[in-house]
């Protein structure tokens, strides 16, 4: 890479594929800087939960775009670009080579190809996931977007239909601009930077027990307390930090009394987790 803004690796892949210790070991090879791409590694007081590399690893490769937002503000994919298109900057500035790596695809992909940055309005924002809080309201969403769509001849893409997140994104983004993000993203103007994509995927069986058994670590680790503090600090009432994988399943768990003990926490978790990395699959590929 004899220009370090020429060539910029990008390591993608479902959690606990191994994608965090590639790229650390090409960083120290290549003398590189890391950025996160990840829609949760970004707020502080969640590192345990959100699997934020250790100090250690941040002392041995700076990494940027982990552990530097409070929970309460809002992070989007356009955030997201925004911001590493400034590390970008910074970096190849100062003559260092970039190795992108994360889970979150969307992100990735709103800044490799130039997709427009969509807007974001707090107050709608939440007036949504007060609307989407349940499964009925979540459906009533759904089947309005898929209405709509049908009569526009547009296809919802399957990420919509299983994340959540997306189908919360994807309304605010309606009501703000008349048009959901995958018509906005027809304006993409193609792959930039000289990026070079890779995608880990794990064999399934291998990856599924490598998930049940950092599970159980990170419950060793102080995943419970650190739910709780971040709970005390309005995690649940934050806009997109409050659906961190696993927090809001801590914290219920804990007020039915804790049913089953650590090991029934670790499983249900543990399923959660392997239902994330199964939708991080299905968009990977």
């Amino acid at each position: 890479m004899p220009d370090p803004s020429e060539h910029i690796a990008v390591i993608l892949g479902p959690t606990c594929s191994w994608k965090s210790a590639v790229a650390l070991q090409l960083a120290k090879r290549h003398d590189a800087e890391i950025i996160s791409c990840d829609s949760m590694q970004i707020y502080r007081g969640l590192p345990i939960g959100t699997a934020q590399p250790s100090e250690e690893e941040q002392r041995e490769v700076p990494h940027h775009l982990v552990g530097c937002l409070d929970i309460h503000e809002l992070y989007t994919a356009s955030r997201f670009a925004e911001m590493a298109e400034a590390c970008r900057r910074d970096i190849t500035s100062r003559g260092r080579r970039i190795i992108v790596v994360g889970g979150s695809g969307l992100y990735a992909k709103t800044w490799i190809y130039g997709m427009p940055l969509l807007p974001s309005d707090l107050t709608v924002s939440q007036a949504w996931s007060l609307k989407l809080a349940t499964e009925e309201g979540r459906q009533t969403a759904l089947l309005d977007i898929q209405r709509e769509c049908a009569e526009r001849k547009l296809e919802v893409p399957s990420d919509v239909i299983l994340n959540p997140r997306r189908l919360l994104r994807a309304c605010e983004v309606h009501q703000l601009t008349g048009k959901f993000p995958w018509e906005l993203a027809k304006a993409s103007v193609g792959s930039r930077h000289g990026f070079r994509q890779f995608c880990l995927l794990p064999d399934w069986t291998l990856l599924r027990a490598r998930i049940r058994a950092r599970t159980r670590q990170m419950l060793k680790a102080g995943w419970v307390e650190e739910a709780k503090a971040a709970a005390a600090n309005g995690l649940l009432e934050t806009p997109t930090a409050r659906q961190a994988l696993g927090y809001r399943d801590i914290l219920e768990f804990l007020q039915r009394g804790a049913p089953g003990g650590e090991e029934a926490l670790a499983e249900l978790l543990g399923n959660r987790t392997v239902q994330y990395a199964r939708r991080q699959m299905t968009w990977f590929k």
